[in-house]
């Protein structure tokens, strides 16, 4: 028996490491999961995946940092039944120093990181099970602690954190809200930041952020999406409005 057996979830940033993972784990665990990423043509290689092992999943594009398409979608995949769980997992990352940065840069990165997390669940919220719904939103590690040249990043991923907790507050006692605090997981988003170092910089940097690591190593996909399923499933049914760091101690020195 799958731990989230009949549920209904939306996932969001699916092309990624950690979406794509997330996707294989919830179906493994008896959901029928709707995908959503930019990425039509790795959004659409991953539902073939999927559905060939018969699991039940669907693949939507959808720019989740656009209110018209977020509420699209939402009308859409709840036409026949509500959702059951809400991860908003989308995001980017860049490093900048401050006084670097632009206006530009501000709104791009607010606007997948933190913007599209009040979409979608004031999109989806009045469209989930109530009692019984969990919202999961991603922030990371980097919004605890002040890190170089992530300003930006640092305070939209803060910005996650309590909007998750005000939402846990606001739709109490039915829909639990909760925060994942990723550090440095070994997927293509932080490996394609590191490229763009200049080449012989590149070793010693992954090797800096690996030292991070109380774990000696950085963090996996399926990690992540493993504290995902739990806060998703109704094992963590006593826990909501919290921040749970999945980050091999990183934050703990």
């Amino acid at each position: 028996m799958g731990r989230l057996d009949g549920k209904y979830a939306v996932i969001t940033g699916v092309a990624g490491g950690v979406g794509r993972a997330a996707s294989r784990l919830f179906c493994s665990e008896g959901a029928s999961v709707v995908g959503v990423d930019l990425s039509t043509e790795a959004g659409t290689e991953l539902e073939r995946e999927l559905t060939a092992q018969g699991y039940d999943f669907t693949f939507r594009t959808v720019d989740v940092s656009s209110e018209e398409q977020v509420g699209r979608l939402a009308t859409e995949v709840t036409a026949d039944r509500l959702v059951d769980v809400l991860y908003n997992n989308a995001g980017i990352i860049l490093g900048k120093h401050i006084l670097e940065s632009t206006v530009e840069d501000w709104d791009r990165v607010h606007d997948v990181n933190s913007k599209s997390v009040f979409l979608m669940i004031r999109a989806f919220a009045p469209r989930m099970t109530n009692p019984g719904g969990s919202i999961v939103n991603t922030s990371s590690a980097g919004g605890s602690v002040a890190l170089p040249n992530m300003a930006i990043y640092g305070a939209a991923k803060a910005g996650v954190v309590l909007l998750s907790r005000v939402a846990a507050v606001d739709l109490a006692p039915g829909i639990r809200v909760n925060a994942i605090l990723p550090g440095v997981v070994d997927t293509p988003m932080p490996r394609s930041f590191v490229s763009l170092l200049p080449e012989d910089q590149q070793g010693a940097v992954l090797d800096h952020l690996t030292a991070q690591h109380l774990t000696g190593r950085l963090g996996r996909p399926e990690e992540v999406a493993a504290a995902a399923l739990f806060l998703a499933s109704d094992e963590s049914s006593f826990v909501t409005g919290s921040a749970m760091f999945v980050d091999g101690g990183a934050t703990a020195t």
